[in-house]
């Protein structure tokens, strides 16, 4: 399995790694320096040395931190030991499953060799630790856990699946894995507190923008946009038709930061317009010893661009408090702003033309 500390150490020598050689690149003698496969070769490696061995080492070393923490027993669920035998049945069930025609695939690293003393399972609120594997499973963010189960049976070992939600951009299709780990017959009370957890069934620790989820506040639903899906859990997508969902509480607190940007946007363009509009509106007219050398038209196209950004501005600041005060989400008030703001910029670029 994975294990988070030589993946830090392995971060580490490559990240000094890429220091050492960039340090070497700039004192090269002008000899060397000239040698253009030489310099190809230590520009591509050193700064991606840098950037990559040092964000692994860093992710790696949250992975160490958490391990460490579920260790102590911070903020544990449950624990459990899997022998070597369930283990070896796991891994050839886990293997059908991930054959399986729609089946989420087992993001769970599982290696060749069973260790003789079995494996240990330590699950937390926000990771779990699978024989050293460790996963970050936070409660809000990524990946977002979408749904939760115990699965039992006679025949098999029991497991907990888990199905992980990563999102991305609108380009790229969102990847979606499951996380399988088993669970031995004795533990499966443990195990329904797990899921239980992750479904998102039991009170979550309140922050800033989310609030407990568990219906007690009104604060925490969520509705969908498109098809009108509720939900008083947190969700970053609806789970019926894939549209993004924000809570009351998420997009209150999102209202001020839209009132915010549109009102720094507001005084900076309306600071540029007061200074500007006098010479704008008499072109080629000196006042003040300045003057716009430009031509009518091209003062028009100038005037409809700082109307566009204004007009953004406003219009977003406005947006921004119907959010705080509504905490919903409207979509022909965000169409808007877009058609404004091209509406002013073609009759900008008429004038431009036309002049």
């Amino acid at each position: 399995m994975s294990n988070p500390t030589q993946g830090r150490t392995i971060g580490l020598a490559f990240f000094a790694s890429g220091v050492v050689l960039g340090f070497i690149h700039s004192q090269l003698p002008p000899e060397l320096s000239q040698n253009w496969i030489l310099d190809v070769v230590l520009i591509f490696y050193w700064p991606n040395a840098i950037l990559f061995g040092g964000g692994h080492a860093l992710f790696a070393h949250l992975k160490v931190r958490t391990q460490k923490a579920l260790a102590r027993g911070d903020d544990g669920i449950a624990r459990w030991h899997i022998d070597s035998a369930t283990w070896r049945a796991f891994i050839a069930h886990n293997a059908v499953l991930n054959q399986e025609s729609g089946a989420l695939v087992n993001e769970l690293p599982v290696p060749k060799d069973v260790p003789d003393d079995g494996v240990e399972i330590v699950v937390g609120k926000n990771a779990v630790d699978i024989g050293g594997s460790v996963h970050m499973l936070p409660r809000r963010g990524t990946p977002e856990i979408t749904h939760a189960e115990l699965n039992t049976s006679r025949v098999r070992p029991s497991f907990v699946e888990l199905h992980l939600y990563y999102p991305t951009d609108q380009a790229t299709a969102s990847m979606q894995t499951a996380l399988r780990f088993p669970v031995p017959w004795h533990a499966h009370r443990d195990a329904k507190r797990v899921v239980a957890h992750y479904r998102g069934d039991l009170p979550g620790k309140p922050d800033f923008f989310h609030g407990t989820g568990d219906g007690t506040t009104p604060e925490d639903l969520s509705t969908c946009y498109k098809c009108g899906y509720v939900t008083h859990k947190f969700v970053s997508h609806c789970p019926e038709c894939g549209a993004s969902m924000q809570s009351k509480r998420w997009s209150r607190r999102y209202g001020w930061m839209l009132f915010a940007c549109g009102l720094f946007i507001t005084c900076v363009i309306g600071t540029v317009i007061f200074y500007t509009l006098p010479l704008l509106l008499r072109p080629g007219n000196s006042i003040n010893g300045t003057r716009f050398a430009g031509s009518t038209a091209q003062a028009i196209f100038v005037l409809c661009i700082f109307g566009m950004v204004l007009a953004f501005g406003v219009t977003t600041m406005l947006y921004g408090l119907y959010q705080v005060k509504t905490g919903f989400r409207n979509k022909r008030i965000i169409y808007a702003i877009i058609g404004l703001a091209g509406i002013l910029l073609f009759i900008g670029l008429i004038f431009a033309i036309v002049g």
